[in-house]
This record gives C-alpha cells, structure tokens and sequence, in this order.
C-alpha cells in the first residue's frame, strides 16, 4: 500500500510540473501572453488603430530572455517605426506602383484574421496567424492584396537559452503584385529585431566576429549578437538563424546602436510574390542570458522541421 502511495505521489508530482511548466498563452486587451509555466516568453499585440497611416500589429514585444530580462525595444525615439520582433518591408509594387509602406506603417496595416495557439509534441508551443496586408492606395483599403500566415513556435527553455522558430508564408491575392527592400545601398528590409543594444555588443557567426557596415554584409546563415543585456548587467544575447536558401540569405543589416539587427530579404531589386505558391521564409531566434556553445546551438536549429501547416 504504501509503495502504491509512493508511486502515485511521484506521478503526480511529474504531472503537475509538466502541466506547470507547459507553454501557454493568455489573452489580454490588445494581444496575447506566451509563458512557459509563470514564466513570461513574449508578448504579441494582435490588435491596433484603425487609422491606416499609423497603425501598429503583428510584432512581438516585449520579449524576455530567460532570466527574465526585457530584450526587445518598441517604438524608440530614434526609430518610431521599429517594433520588437517584426517582418516588413518598405516596398510592396502593383504594376510598379507603390502600396504604401509596411516598414513606416505609412499607408499600410497588417489586418489580423485569426489567431490560433496549439500544444504540440514535446511541449511546442505553436501559435498560427492569418494576415491581410491592406492599404488606402488599393481599393480605399477595403481588399486585401497579400495573405500572410505564419507559424510561431515556441520551444520549452533549455539550461540558459529558449527557441522561438518562425514560418513566413506570403501568397499574392492580385497579379502583378512585387516585393522589395529599402531603395538604396542598405536594401533593408524583412525579419528584424529591435534590440537593446550595450556598449560592449559584439557579433560573430561562422567566420568569428563580424563588423557591422552601412550596407549589408555577408555573414552566412546567423548573426550572434552578445553582450551585456541580461539581469544585473549579465552576458546575454540573442542568435538569428536564417533557414532559407535564396540568394540574399546571407546578408544581414547590423547595426552597433539606436536600430535593429535585420535579415534582408529580398534587397533592393523586387522580386515577385506568386497567387499560387506562396513565398516561405524561415528564421529563429535564439535567447539566452550568459553564454552559449553556438556550433551546439546551431545543430539543435538545424535539425528543427521547417513545415508551415
């Protein structure tokens, strides 16, 4: 009886720290709260302005390193426009006609459909949405010209760093419709992150450190940027890893202070977006306080399924 006992105690102790530990979300006023038990993982505002000219949805902030450190930036004095993590792009061609602008959020809003949050094997966390790119300069706004869907997953924290994995789908609702970065040298434009920034940041990828330039620069397929950002003035950072395979997924947009670090896709030649086979990209993004083994890192990313469903 009492090994009985025993082993039903043990039991429910394991269940209740699984149930305690799980990745969950919870619905707020404007967006919704992804924890890992009570520990807070990041925040995604769903809702925003009506106001075509400024609204601000889709992104995630803040964002929380494990020891529970705010990361992420919103809307900084020197950047209004930068928003956490985010995906956008200045320019959006319809017959070579200009939409807007995503990255400003001038003219432009990202309608959020729907949103769904699923628990799936070894307690990922995977939350879906569903996007309709709009803008005044297309139908006063009233259809949509893009469908975006992503899927978000959320990885249970492991030792000092957590997972965040993200799948980009972008299907063209109109023909003609093309996509492109920043007009200029830079080309910026795509998978960002707006960081907290210290003075002794550093970056390095496959080749060691890496300095940031004006323009993009070549650095494989991840940047890792470190410093002193976590509690109490503690190493910490965050690592990007581009899972992709087009012709600009090596080149990044890093910036030393007041910016954020960006993955750039496609550049600043237009690249058609397809009514059929939508456009997939691929990115994670690594969180961690203190240090971590990047070549470790690295083959746990690579081995992650890339599938949006």
């Amino acid at each position: 009886m009492k090994a009985n006992h025993l082993l039903t105690l043990i039991f429910c102790l394991l269940f209740s720290h699984a149930a305690f530990s799980q990745i969950s979300m919870e619905r707020l006023d404007d967006g919704i709260l992804f924890k890992e038990g009570n520990k807070k993982i990041a925040f995604y505002h769903k809702d925003a302005s009506t106001n075509l000219d400024r609204g601000r949805t889709n992104y995630f902030h803040p964002v929380y390193l494990p020891d529970g450190t705010v990361i992420t930036e919103n809307a900084p004095e020197d950047h209004l426009h930068h928003r956490g993590i985010f995906w956008a792009w200045h320019r959006v061609l319809l017959n070579g006609k200009q939409l807007g602008d995503e990255w400003m959020m001038e003219n432009f809003i990202q309608d959020v459909k729907s949103v769904e949050f699923l628990r799936m094997p070894g307690d990922i966390g995977s939350f879906k949405t569903t996007i309709d790119w709009k803008s005044s300069d297309y139908l006063d706004g009233k259809q949509p010209f893009v469908e975006e869907k992503a899927d978000v997953m959320f990885y249970p924290q492991k030792k000092n760093y957590r997972i965040i994995q993200f799948e980009i789908s972008l299907k063209a609702l109109v023909d003609h419709l093309q996509i492109a970065g920043s007009d200029d040298v830079k080309g910026y434009g795509g998978f960002s992150v707006r960081m907290k920034l210290p003075e002794n940041v550093t970056f390095t990828s496959s080749d060691g450190a890496v300095e940031p330039k004006n323009e993009a620069v070549s650095a494989g397929d991840y940047v890792d940027i470190a410093g002193s950002v976590a509690k109490d003035a503690g190493q910490g950072g965050v690592l990007i890893y581009s899972a992709n395979d087009f012709a600009t997924a090596d080149q990044w947009i890093l910036r030393k202070a007041r910016s954020m670090q960006n993955a750039v896709w496609p550049g600043r030649e237009p690249v058609d977006l397809s009514t059929t086979e939508p456009t997939m990209l691929k990115y994670t993004v690594v969180l961690y306080s203190g240090e971590i083994n990047e070549q470790n890192v690295l083959r746990e990313l690579r081995k992650l399924s890339w599938e949006i469903k």
